[in-house]
This record gives structure tokens, sequence and C-alpha cells, in this order.
């Protein structure tokens, strides 16, 4: 045998027995790219999906509950849009010949008499009549009152001498 033979099966034993050293008796798991080595990463992982899915979900609801109150504002705007803010008292009501009382049907009136005008604002609660003259000089009133077709009916109540008033429709708004 010539020294290089014996120098390479002296390496050829040695080389095997180093490998031996190395491997371990454990059966090697082969794990595919993009997964993780431990179960802590996985743990890790998986709760921030579950947050990043919590936050979505959370998104959305608040996304559905916005845009159900716009929905909500909106048709209560459209309904109160389409009524034209017309109550029972709008148009002008002629007392005695010479008083009348005008109502727009928003708020806003004016009672007339032959030589002056007075105007007023006036709120509706049930069958109650508000009636705030813009003159401070006239007394402000409130009546009960009701509309049977043509007539309305006021009762005089706070701000009144008291009694009762008929007055008939001349003209509708």
């Amino acid at each position: 045998m010539t020294d290089i033979a014996v120098i390479a099966l002296s390496l050829g034993p040695e080389k095997n027995h180093m490998m031996q050293d190395y491997q371990s008796n454990r059966p090697v798991r082969q794990q595919p790219p993009g997964r993780f080595p431990n179960e802590s990463d996985r743990t890790v992982e998986r709760i921030r999906k579950r947050k990043k899915k919590q936050t979505q979900c959370r998104m959305v609801l608040c996304g559905a509950i916005a845009a159900l109150a716009v929905i909500i504002v909106g048709i209560i705007l459209l309904a109160k849009g389409c009524s034209g803010g017309t109550d029972a008292l709008a148009g002008t009501w002629e007392f005695d010949g010479t008083t009348t009382y005008s109502f727009d049907g928003s708020g806003s009136g004016a009672m007339e008499l032959p030589s002056i005008s007075y105007d007023f604002t006036y709120t509706i609660d049930g069958n109650k009549l508000m009636i705030d003259y813009v003159n401070e000089s006239v007394r402000d009133s409130e009546y009960e009152f009701t509309v049977d077709g043509n007539t309305l009916t006021l009762i005089g109540g706070e701000g009144t001498v008291g009694g009762t008033y008929e007055l008939k429709r001349s003209s509708k708004k």
C-alpha cells in the first residue's frame, strides 16, 4: 500500500466516527418554510391574529352603528321636511269682523286690527296655545283651543280676561 492509501484508510473510519458523535438519536422534524420553530412563537402569532380580528370586528360594528345613526337622522329630517311645519292653526281666522289672527303654521303669526298689527310667536303643546307678542305692551296669553272644521274655539287662560272665543277660518295656508 502506498502512503496515500494508508492515510485515506485512516481518515475514513475517523470521519465516520466523528459523524456519529454529531448525530442525535431523536428523529429530525423538518418544518415547512414560514412555520414557527417553537410553541411560544405560535401562541404569540395566534394572539396577534385574534386581536387583529377583534379590532376588525369592532371597526365594522362602529361603522354599522354610525351608518344606522345617519339613516335615522335622515329619516327624521325627511319626515319633518315633508310635514311642511304646518299645524292645525295655519291660516287666517276672523274673530269679530275687524280682528283677525294669522298663523303661518311654523310658529309665527300676527293679530291684525284695522289700524295696527301685532306680530307674535306661538307654540302649541297638546291643546294649549301660548302666544308671545313681540311688542311688550301687549300682554302674552295662553288659551286652550279646539279646531272643528272652519271653527277655532279659544278658551281664555293665563294672560286673558277669560271667556270663550269662536273664530272662523277665512283662508287656509
